[in-house]
């Protein structure tokens, strides 16, 4: 391949030089500051472009991958550097990679989170966050990455400075003649340099039209969620849960359906600096959420304490605890009381008026 550049308003072309990588902590360095350069959603139907990647995760028995990275929606891509020179270009990288992706599969995300706060002093959310624009949704990341890691849907990348036939061969026979729910694919990453410039040509194998995470993309609805609770459970908790829903779309910013496979769900949101705030969930098998794992990343710990000691005086709450790292469940018949789900309603708007403050 011949590359030729020139600066603006120069007539002079000149030809770029092919710069040979000499270490593949070079690709992974190219890929972790710039995880856009794999154009993954032109190569896998219905996943979003990645926007942030870690160096070397480590996996319990199964070394360290080289790459994981998340798409702002929950995708999840396990990224393996190899230098065409590395004998394990070859057949060796697939069962890396594979292991990696077994070690990953039924993990949990509050693991993985774990794992990340642990070697980076942030969780995985906060470092997402910082590399994305204003109105990210990190209930939707948090569910995606949590489908993404049950399901195994998986997007296997194994990135080379020079791609072989067995290796393009291979990938197109995992893609085309199996039903797993990963995809496999190779970037060739194509290097040239001319004077102080430096050309990047990415080529990417493997296209897949394999869906992410079964049924991730697809939002539940007022009618969907409001059936589905109505056959899981009583009349009496499907009333409680529409007087809720009625007073959250007078009340809320924004009511948030989720989009879970089995079980339905909408989230209240306040919306502040284009941060969304979840301050609690109702889900189409009876259960409330008060979203304190969230509320404590975005809250100063005096607001949550204060929202906290509100929801503790309710009677039917007052098992809820104090631990701000958890998102305690109870059932919405806990609301039953008119007094108890007055009460409720102060507290959320007690919160908005703080965030306003």
């Amino acid at each position: 391949m011949k590359i030729l550049v020139r600066s603006k308003g120069s007539k002079e072309w000149k030809f770029a030089e092919s710069v040979r990588t000499k270490a593949e902590s070079e690709l992974q360095r190219l890929l972790v500051e710039s995880p856009s350069l794999i154009m993954i959603d032109e190569i896998r139907e219905g996943v979003s472009p990645l926007i942030f990647a870690l160096s070397e995760f480590g996996l319990p028995g199964s070394g360290a991958t080289d790459i994981p990275a998340f798409s702002s929606e929950g995708d999840v891509a396990i990224i393996e550097c190899k230098l065409a020179a590395n004998p394990e270009s070859k057949r060796k990288v697939i069962g890396q990679i594979l292991e990696y992706a077994a070690y990953l599969w039924h993990m949990g995300y509050e693991e993985i989170d774990s794992r990340i706060k642990k070697s980076n002093g942030k969780s995985l959310s906060e470092l997402v966050e910082e590399s994305v624009a204003a109105g990210w949704d990190e209930e939707l990341f948090r569910n995606g990455v949590k489908k993404s890691l049950d399901s195994g849907s998986f997007v296997l990348v194994i990135v080379v400075d020079e791609i072989n036939e067995e290796l393009r061969r291979i990938i197109r026979y995992v893609n085309e003649c199996s039903q797993s729910a990963f995809s496999l694919h190779a970037l060739e990453m194509n290097r040239f340099q001319a004077d102080k410039t430096e050309v990047l040509v990415p080529h990417v194998y493997g296209i897949s039209a394999k869906p992410p995470a079964g049924e991730r993309k697809e939002k539940w609805t007022e009618e969907k969620f409001f059936d589905d609770l109505g056959k899981r459970n009583s009349p009496n908790t499907v009333k409680i849960a529409q007087v809720v829903y009625k007073w959250s779309l007078d009340t809320a910013d924004r009511i948030w359906f989720g989009t879970g496979a089995k079980i339905g769900s909408f989230t209240f949101h306040y919306l502040k600096e284009g941060k969304t705030i979840s301050v609690f969930t109702i889900y189409s098998d009876g259960k409330l959420m008060i979203n304190y794992g969230w509320l404590s990343r975005k809250l100063p710990s005096e607001t949550l304490e204060k929202f906290h000691g509100m929801i503790h005086k309710i009677p039917s709450l007052r098992q809820i605890p104090s631990d701000f790292s958890k998102w305690p469940t109870v059932r919405v018949e806990a609301l039953k009381n008119l007094e108890n789900l007055e009460e409720f309603k102060k507290a959320v708007v007690w919160l908005r008026k703080r965030l306003e403050s």
